[in-house]
């Protein structure tokens, strides 16, 4: 027997405007559902306090929320826009910091640069990283971890779409000749394409 009428969670149309009133369940979605990528965007970023930094990212983000316009599925790349300026604004002069690369990455046949993107997923930047420029780093990032599209990112930082993708190629190209200066050798490299 049932307790009460099933509640089914509200539609993406409602969902913004159900966090501007605090909808503490909207909140914890938000939260759920962001958080874990903003923390990893943080980290590769060399962010000393990710954890930190992922909770300024979520009071900047309730406290200018009446400013954002837009759906749900505009919602991931502005929640990005807000932490790349909390980034940019609170620790750029800080030193990227990311651990230092394994003394081999396993055979996958996977393109190494692949390989080591996909290591950014997990609790550790990787030192190859250091190569590219904030910019560079944070393109990279947000089209990585993020799942952002070219425009998305463009919006976040303040760059053409065109320009977006350059840097994004740009960035390839410099993270795999790092590989190759730190000896991970050429099998499983690629032509320079764009993640996603």
């Amino acid at each position: 027997m049932s307790n009460g009428p099933a509640t089914h969670p509200p539609p993406e149309s409602d969902l913004l405007e159900l966090a501007r009133r605090g909808d503490p369940a909207v909140w914890e979605r938000i939260v759920s559902e962001f958080g874990p990528v903003i923390r990893g965007y943080a980290r590769a970023r060399g962010v000393r306090d990710p954890d930190d930094l992922t909770q300024d990212v979520f009071v900047a983000a309730a406290s200018r929320l009446g400013e954002f316009r837009g759906d749900w599925g505009d919602f991931r790349s502005w929640m990005f826009a807000v932490a790349y300026r909390q980034i940019v604004n609170r620790y750029r002069r800080a030193k990227f910091d990311a651990a230092p690369l394994p003394e081999t990455l396993p055979a996958t046949g996977e393109p190494l640069e692949d390989q080591v993107i996909e290591r950014l997923q997990g609790d550790t930047a990787v030192a190859a990283l250091v190569v590219l420029s904030d910019l560079e780093r944070d393109v990279v990032l947000m089209r990585v971890l993020g799942g952002l599209d070219t425009e998305d990112v463009a919006r976040a930082v303040g760059k053409r779409a065109g320009n977006v993708r350059v840097i994004q190629s740009r960035a390839m190209g410099k993270l795999r000749a790092e590989l190759i200066r730190r000896g991970y050798g050429t099998e499983g490299l690629t032509s320079v394409e764009a993640v996603g």
